[in-house]
Formats: C-alpha cells, structure tokens, sequence
C-alpha cells in the first residue's frame, strides 16, 4: 500500500514539474527532478505525512524502478541515435565531440584533485566529476534551435551529432569507471590494459550482433506482424547485453544503450522502427523517465548549497566554460566562423539523462559517500545534480541570446 503511494504521488508531481518546464522551452526531466527536491524539501512541513515523504528515498520498491528507468531511458537513447544517418557530418562533429568532452573531463578531474580530501576513492571520485563535466544533454538545445529553424542546418546537424558522441564516450567512460569502482583507486598499467581489453571487446561484440545478427530477428519477427513480439525482442537483448556487461566487470546500464544503438531504421526497416520506438517511448517517457528523474531529485539534499556554495559555484562556472570552449574552438579549428562555433559550444553546454544515470550508478555504488567527513564527498551527488540544472537552464538561455 505504502508503494502504490508512493509511486502515485512521484508520479504525479514529476508529470506536473515536468510538463511546466516544458512550457518554458526546458527538458522535463528538469521539472521531474525538482519535483523530487521539492518534496523531500517540504517533508518537515507535512504533518502526519512526515515520515511517509522522509521514507521515499529509502523505499526499496522505488530504488527498483529507478533501476528499471535507467534501463529504459539507455535503451531509448540508443535508440534515438541513429548513427548510420550522421555520416555526412561525422568528420567535424566528431572533432568537436573530442573538444566538448577532453576539456570538460580533464578540468573536472583537476577540480575533484582539488577539493577533495585523500581517501581511498579520491581517484574514482574525481572521475567521477570529470566524466559529468564531459556529457552532452541536447534536448534544451535542440528545441531552442527549432524555435529559430536551426535545428536542421549545418550547425544544428554537427551539434545534434557531437551530443551524441559525447553520449557515446560518456558511455565508454562510464565503462571504464565502473571497472575499478569497487576499489576506488586507479589500477596500474597492466590492469588497465586488461580492463581497456574488456571494453573493447564488449563493443565488439555487440556491435557485430547488432550490425549483422539483430537486424535479420527483426526483420523475420515484422513479417509476423507481432510488435509486441519485436518489443520483447530488444527489450531480451537489451538484457543480454547488460548480462554479457556484467561477465566483463561492467556496469549493465551500458549494455542497454548499446542494444538499443543499433535499432536503427536503416537496419530493421521503417515500420518495425516506428512501432518499437512509440511502445519505447511510451513506457520511457511516460512512466519510468519520470519516476526515475523524481527518485534522483529525493536523493539530493539542497543544504548542499549551503554547505559547500564555493565549489558548487566552480562546478557550475567550470562545467559551463570547458563545454562552450572545449566545442567551440573544436568547432573554428574545423571552419567554421565566430558565431556558429558559440552556438556549438554553448549548444553542448546542458547536461541531462546520460549524466545523471552515470551518477546515479555511482551512487548505488557507493562511490558517493553520504557519510563521508569530507564536505565535498559528502555532498557531490547533489552538487553534481545541481551543476546538471545550472547548466541546462542556463545554456538555453544564453543561446536563445545569441540566435536573436
């Protein structure tokens, strides 16, 4: 009973917060976060339902399909992709990828160095911050430059393309981190060779299955005319590939993201694309996007702001910069002039799902430590959440600026 509430009330809040902020041109992910802040925020106002609201972010049930919101959310971003229809800007977009996610993650590194205290999991921590910095949440972007008729010119294509190398190296990041998470140091050289290895020959494998096998089970499932079937299908080796993930020593979550890459329309054919991806969005969109991003938001504890404004600053200020720098002058080096490079840089600038289920992953981890005495330790998941914010309400603004 007690979830069933739960579940009621996150749901309902994230799809008002949620369908608010799309009225003002920002992701609803933004809104669906802030429900959640907002309700663990005024849990001391609510009277008899006190300890119901304080118990949500404890609520095993909920910490499940958060689970079940960062599969999804992964799978359909894979799906979104469609790598096959980026090749004609893959050259500059991928040049510029490099640029927004080398600066980003390098200063967020040197940042984390900085203010961290030592401790076991100093290293993976400030990795951690590193690679936040370096994914790309286009969403807000993107709307800003179909309100200006942008979004399918040369400088939308290459910026809608970069976000999603950015994703995708944030993915092989997170890959990477997931492997020497545990210990919280970094491994020697041999030991990364093996755990480089591992990655590599995860995206290997899968990619062979999904380039060559995958397409040809689908194609034979349209011809029965079973949608349904074509649903359970991907959803099936979705969690194959988490399951071969996991074998690997990394995190399933990758393995998602990577089932659903492949799913293109170039591949399987129109029709079978179309009905998956409205079955997908459904669910995603509708259901476990929102649940998820509003259990994200009764994690965080916005007295962060005041425990540690300083770095929380920084964060924000370092974040922003090294995204609109790092893919701005990535931009100009491969030619193009002032005021397209900005819009590049800035475009790159917020930060959104693939972000947060990397730092959510982290959390359910343990890399972030809520009882840590280090002040920043203690505080990072919901820095790291407010600087995801900042930024993707922030970018928007400052580009909405520039295009008038």
């Amino acid at each position: 009973m007690e979830t069933i509430g739960a579940l009621v009330l996150l749901l309902l809040a994230a799809r008002v917060s949620g369908m608010l902020m799309e009225r003002i041109f920002l992701p609803s992910a933004v809104g669906e976060m802030l429900a959640g802040m907002v309700l663990i925020s005024i849990a001391q106002f609510a009277g008899p339902f006190r300890p119901f609201i304080e118990g949500l972010p404890d609520n095993a049930a909920l910490r499940h399909v958060a689970d079940l919101g960062i599969f999804f959310l992964l799978l359909m971003a894979g799906v979104e992709m469609q790598l096959s229809e980026t090749v004609h800007d893959a050259r500059k977009s991928f040049a510029v990828a490099v640029g927004g996610v080398v600066l980003p993650l390098g200063a967020g590194i040197l940042l984390g160095f900085a203010f961290l205290e030592d401790g076991p999991q100093r290293t993976a921590q400030a990795m951690l911050i590193g690679v936040a910095l370096s994914i790309t949440a286009i969403a807000a972007s993107a709307k800003i430059l179909q309100e200006f008729g942008l979004l399918k010119s040369e400088t939308g294509r290459v910026l809608i393309t970069a976000a999603l190398f950015d994703d995708i190296f944030g993915l092989f990041l997170l890959a990477l981190l997931s492997s020497f998470i545990v210990s919280g140091e970094l491994p020697g050289a041999y030991a990364f060779a093996i755990m480089l290895a591992k990655v590599v020959v995860f995206f290997a494998v899968t990619g062979v299955l999904g380039v060559h096998v995958y397409p040809r089970i689908s194609k034979h499932i349209h011809r029965r005319q079973a949608a349904e079937i074509e649903f359970s299908a991907l959803v099936i080796v979705a969690l194959g590939y988490g399951f071969l993930a996991e074998l690997l020593g990394l995190h399933w979550a990758v393995g998602a993201f990577m089932a659903g890459l492949f799913m293109e329309r170039s591949r399987i054919g129109k029709q079978p694309y179309k009905s998956m991806r409205l079955m997908l969005n459904a669910l995603t969109a509708g259901i476990l996007g929102p649940l998820f991003f509003a259990w994200i938001g009764l994690q965080a504890n916005l007295t962060a702001i005041l425990e540690i404004p300083g770095f929380i600053a920084l964060l924000i200020v370092v974040a922003f910069i090294t995204k609109v720098l790092g893919g701005g002058l990535a931009a100009a080096a491969t030619g193009y002039g002032r005021r397209d490079s900005a819009i590049i840089g800035i475009g790159l600038a917020p930060r959104g799902e693939i972000m947060i289920v990397v730092i959510s992953i982290a959390l359910a981890a343990g890399l972030i430590d809520g009882n840590s005495a280090d002040p920043v330790a203690h505080h990072l998941f919901s820095a790291l959440i407010v600087m995801a914010l900042a930024n993707t309400v922030l970018a928007p603004l400052v580009l909405r600026t520039l295009l008038r």
